[in-house]
């Protein structure tokens, strides 16, 4: 029951955008019908005029025929005329189809249930054009039945594929299921790795429609910069043409109409295959060959071709392609990859780019009149092919530059740079060496609980440390220059006396080290027989009390027989060693 619910709320949603799309076309005819013919054409050949171009819009050839004294007041040659018109007005196709995927991705929230509006929404969308169809009559080239099909078609594969999208976002149990058979059948083919196969085709899927998204985005932006160019010519064709308010809306909103269908043309033009215009015409940024055109002022925008700079148009596509591989090798996913899947992805995407490319190019192709004018738009395949190649070559050449690792490559130099490596570990070593000689250095601090005020009587040790501080830091610059020089083409006999020399330089630094910690432990026992005589002294005075007691216990000179004092289990606050005394003792 709730599947039937939804493919019902999906069939009226359906026919609500097919009436809105009828209403695009309508209002305009209505109103050139009513000022600027006078309400002088019957009703059922305006009805068949609106339903025919809504028809068209959605991939449904119509049929016309010119009188010949029709042709002549047109400019033509006095003759009947018969030609189909197939060149579909993309802006009332993208309308319907914006539409269609926003009901699909919303359709596709409700998890498989979904797939019932999906279905619904195709049969709602059929029927009003299976309505239109039948309206249109002997406008209409193909079969009712198959332009309704075909209708419901568009309208059905774009709610299809977006549901289909988010139903693999959002991980739908039977998308899961699907995907999990699929693995299955991998494995059992003997396709090894198939477990990273979903991750690696998101990942072609969604680099694909990135470049695809970025490369209409670059025609768009090429488009826009025409308008702005040749705007006084389109603003001097259409004054040619003495058109009243209404004429010149309806032009305007014609002309808006297949915008969709120039930005294809366009894309065409910077990957240097081009479009035609009419048969035997050509423009491409290498040459413009054009003959006849209609009188639609936005033919006016057409280039003139760039001649020998006509390559800077396909490098612009390759070069954004390459930017955008960059910025994919750089992403987790691209990284956690092998190299033969980071290259093998945007291959794929390449091709992806360029299948959609061919068919969004068929689609904005088809005929405009008679004779020549039965030919326009670009070549699909020839278009589609060289984008491909396009696009897989700047992404390619992107993710092997966003997959450079520096890091590597510094790492294995010492290998091709002889004697580096080892001046290298010298430099490690001496830092050690350094680092254990501070440590050891009577008077500094181990930690930040345990410090030792240093007097201000002791220069001697204060001036050692600044010694052994010079001696280090000389070293220490000693050594960058040698590792400078050895990074430079340099020969054996150079590198041999420079290692001998850091050597003898190791060596004498070790020297101050060794003295520095002799006189550290000179010095911590001689602070620890102090301690003890001190601790004999107090415990010989708490424990005598008489006069022989305390002679006894300063008869230093004396064997003072003692049990012995039990041992005391190190305290861990406490520092061995002598100590400046505390405040307070």
């Amino acid at each position: 029951m709730r599947s039937l619910v939804t493919a019902i709320i999906a069939a009226i949603e359906a026919v609500a955008v097919a009436l809105a799309g009828l209403a695009i076309v309508a209002i305009p005819a209505t109103l050139v019908w009513v000022i600027t013919c006078g309400l002088a054409a019957e009703p059922a050949s305006v009805a068949a005029d609106i339903t025919g171009v809504w028809l068209l819009a959605h991939f449904s050839p119509l049929h016309f025929s010119v009188s010949a004294e029709a042709a002549l007041g047109l400019g033509l040659a006095p003759q009947a005329l018969s030609f189909t018109l197939s060149l579909a007005p993309l802006g009332i196709t993208l309308f319907s189809v914006l539409l269609a995927l926003r009901a699909g991705w919303r359709f596709a929230g409700r998890g498989g249930v979904g797939a019932m509006g999906v279905i619904g929404g195709a049969i709602g969308f059929g029927g009003v054009a299976l309505a239109a169809a039948a309206l249109t009559g002997p406008l209409l080239a193909w079969p009712v039945s198959r332009a309704a099909l075909v209708a419901a078609a568009v309208y059905g594969a774009a709610s299809a594929l977006a549901f289909l999208v988010r139903a693999g976002r959002d991980a739908h149990p039977w998308w899961q299921l699907s995907v999990r058979r699929v693995l299955q059948g991998f494995e059992y083919v003997g396709v090894g790795s198939a477990s990273a196969l979903p991750t690696r085709a998101a990942e072609t899927l969604r680099l694909a429609a990135a470049a695809l998204a970025l490369m209409f985005g670059l025609a768009a932006l090429g488009f826009t910069v025409a308008v702005a160019t040749g705007y006084a010519d389109v603003t001097a064709l259409t004054q040619g043409l003495q058109l009243d308010p209404i004429g010149s809306l309806t032009l305007f909103l014609v002309q808006l109409a297949f915008v969709p269908v120039a930005v294809v043309w366009s894309l065409a033009w910077f990957a240097g295959t081009g479009f035609a215009i009419g048969s035997g015409s050509s423009v491409t940024p290498f040459e413009t060959l054009l003959g006849p055109v209609p009188a639609l002022p936005m033919f006016g925008l057409i280039p003139d071709g760039w001649a020998d700079r006509g390559a800077l148009a396909p490098a612009i596509l390759v070069f954004a392609a390459l930017v955008l591989g960059v910025f994919f090798a750089r992403r987790p996913a691209f990284r956690r990859m092998s190299w033969g899947a980071a290259l093998v992805i945007p291959l794929l995407a390449a091709a992806l780019t360029g299948l959609a490319v061919a068919g969004l190019s068929r689609l904005a192709a088809g005929s405009m009149g008679p004779d020549r004018l039965a030919e326009n738009g670009p070549d699909a395949w020839l278009t589609g092919g060289v984008l491909a190649l396009e696009v897989g070559g700047g992404l390619l050449v992107g993710v092997i530059a966003g997959r450079f690792d520096a890091a590597k490559v510094r790492a294995s130099l010492p290998e091709a740079v002889p004697g580096l490596d080892a001046v290298r570990r010298l430099r490690d070593g001496v830092a050690a060496a350094a680092t254990s000689n501070a440590a050891a250095t009577p008077g500094a601090p181990a930690s930040a609980n345990d410090r030792v005020t240093v007097a201000d009587d002791d220069d001697e040790a204060r001036s050692r440390v600044a010694a052994d501080s010079e001696v280090t830091a000389d070293f220490t610059t000693a050594v960058d220059e040698a590792l400078e020089l050895a990074e430079r083409p340099a020969t054996e006999d150079a590198i041999a006396a420079e290692e001998t020399e850091m050597v003898a330089m190791v060596d004498e630094n070790d020297h101050l080290s060794d003295l520095d910690e002799s006189d550290a432990v000179e010095e911590g026992d001689a602070a620890e027989e102090g301690d003890a005589v001190e601790e004999k002294d107090a415990v010989a005075i708490e424990e005598g009390s008489d006069e022989a007691t305390l002679l006894r216990a300063y008869a230093w000179d004396a064997e003072v027989a003692s049990d012995p004092e039990p041992e005391r289990e190190p305290d861990a606050g406490r520092r061995s060693g002598w100590r400046w005394p505390g405040r307070g003792r």
